[in-house]
């Protein structure tokens, strides 16, 4: 041996988002001047560091390193203790190098974001919503989901009442919300209704706001003009029963006379002719689609500078009928030809599909609703080859969705992005621009995607459907809140960019660049 080494604590607990350090000893016991080169292995490494990671020791001296550890306050640390080691390599000797094991304990934090989708349920007999759990702590988490009403004139079921959830992961409940009375007639009633989430072991939770509007079966507009065509009948019935028209017959008596003559038959003049049928009208002249939103010069950015959607999109025709997938064809992420059909591919058509009529990777009519079909393959590359040329954005959609023409996270990413603007999603704006943005950070910071996720994904995908279905620009809007704030920083953080938790032109272009967490793993 030419060295001689000592770790010091070898153990050491180091709480989240803090910083905890451990010394190294390192003395050359050789008669050379040796380097050592010194780095961490293990789970702890990617929040580790050694400083220096280089010691220059001449013989019978020694040098001392510092070991840093600063786990993130995040699920990517998870609690408890994890083990680590130590590599001091000589550069002139590489083959007596050694390992010294430690370990560090990390730990535990809880931290539950809830969400409530649709926070507002309209209907007459019943009101469907979905419960979004996101545990943001580094420990499994149990929730269990209550509702309650001020009225108290409200039934509900929720499956499940009770999730459990792994670090950094979501979970999904179902909502169904009915009214003890139905209302015929009159105005809409309006509910109050709050969804209390409670972690195992804190009565505190999280509380839910919602409403459930419950409209009357049958509509005002109805009811008055029901109560017109019975005021008309009763008007046409008095009428017809007041009028008695006058029947006289007359008989005419046959005297005998010379000059009484008997009208030959057929001497009658002839009947008129009927008149000629009317031409039938020209048909109306055919209604001209409107323009498209615009691609933004092959990808744009965010500010001033980010594509644009427009005032609203254009009016789509419906696609056809979705294919029958084969028996044994596969599921997405990532989504191909063959694949089976899914929302989120129909998203995705349709934000091809109104790229706008100058657009060259716009998706023409006759595409096939949810699966990748030739022309949805073609107008899929085109996009991403748009994307890689915008050198506003940072160029790394390709980086994940390597396959051109597949649809990828990374793609999925940068469609969700397109046209978002920095100063519309500030923190406490409400609209359309905010769903759009919380949608493609979903994508970005999922490098493994689950079918709970999958679940989420599909319900933004059809809220995008019915926006650009609507051809107009209210969409489904959502809050930018402290949630937000933190998806954004952590989406910042992975992709080297300062972690301000504000969704500025930079991180936007980032976004629609398609640089994603973990760029180069496909997602599931």
């Amino acid at each position: 041996m030419t060295m001689w080494t000592s770790l010091d604590p070898a153990a050491v607990a180091v709480d989240p988002g803090g910083r905890a350090t451990a010394r190294l000893r390192v003395r050359n016991t050789g008669d050379t001047v040796e380097e050592y080169r010194l780095s961490v292995v293990g789970t702890p490494a990617g929040w580790s560091r050694v400083e220096p990671d280089t010691l220059r020791l001449y013989p019978g001296s020694e040098g001392t390193a510092e070991i840093s550890f600063a786990p993130p306050r995040s699920p990517d640390a998870p609690a408890g203790p994890a083990p680590y080691g130590i590599r001091v390599e000589p550069r002139e000797h590489p083959d007596l190098r050694d390992v010294l094991e430690g370990q560090v304990t990390v730990a535990p934090f809880t931290e539950v974001r809830a969400e409530l989708l649709p926070p507002s349920l309209v209907g007459r007999f019943r009101g469907r919503a979905s419960v979004a759990v996101d545990n943001l702590g580094n420990t499994p988490l149990t929730a269990s989901l209550t509702l309650r009403d001020e009225t108290n004139r409200l039934t509900y079921d929720m499956a499940p009442n009770s999730v459990q959830i792994a670090p950094g992961r979501a979970a999904f409940a179902k909502l169904n919300v009915r009214p003890q009375h139905v209302r015929w007639t009159g105005r809409a009633e309006h509910h109050r209704i709050t969804v209390a989430v409670r972690r195992s072991g804190d009565d505190s939770g999280l509380e839910l706001i919602g409403t459930f509007d419950q409209r009357p079966v049958l509509p005002r507009w109805l009811m008055v003009a029901g109560s017109a065509m019975v005021t008309a009948a009763v008007a046409f019935v008095v009428l017809w029963l007041a009028f008695q028209p006058k029947v006289t017959t007359a008989s005419g008596e046959m005297q005998a006379g010379s000059s009484a003559q008997p009208v030959p038959q057929g001497a009658e003049s002839p009947l008129p002719s009927a008149p000629a049928s009317a031409p039938p009208a020209a048909p109306p002249g055919g209604a001209q689609t409107p323009a498209g939103g615009g691609f933004g010069g092959g990808g744009g950015g965010g500010g001033a500078d980010a594509s644009e959607l427009g005032s609203g999109p254009p009016v789509v025709p419906p696609p056809p009928k979705q294919a029958k997938p084969a028996p044994n064809a596969p599921e997405g992420p990532v989504w191909d030809m063959g694949y089976k059909p899914d929302d989120i591919v129909t998203f995705a058509q349709y934000r091809l599909a109104t790229l706008g009529n100058e657009n060259e990777c716009t998706l023409k009519p006759g595409w096939t609703a949810g699966i990748i079909d030739k022309a949805t393959q073609t107008s899929l590359a085109c996009y991403q080859a748009h994307v890689m040329r915008d050198k506003k954005s940072s160029m790394q959609l390709t980086a994940t969705d390597k396959k051109p023409g597949t649809l990828g996270r990374a793609t999925l990413t940068s469609m969700w992005a397109q046209g978002i603007r920095a100063e519309n999603v500030k923190s406490g704006a409400k609209n359309y621009e905010v769903t759009r943005l919380a949608a493609a950070l979903w994508w970005a910071n999922q490098s493994q995607i689950s079918n709970g996720d999958l679940t989420h994904d599909r319900f933004y995908a059809n809220k995008g459907i019915e926006y650009f279905k609507a051809a107009q620009n209210n969409g489904y809007a959502t809050t930018s809140d402290a949630g937000l704030a933190q998806a954004i920083k952590d989406y910042q953080v992975h992709v080297g960019l300062k972690g301000t938790g504000v969704a500025d032109t930079q991180t936007i272009n980032w976004l629609i660049g398609g640089d994603v967490k973990d760029r180069g793993v496909p997602g599931r």
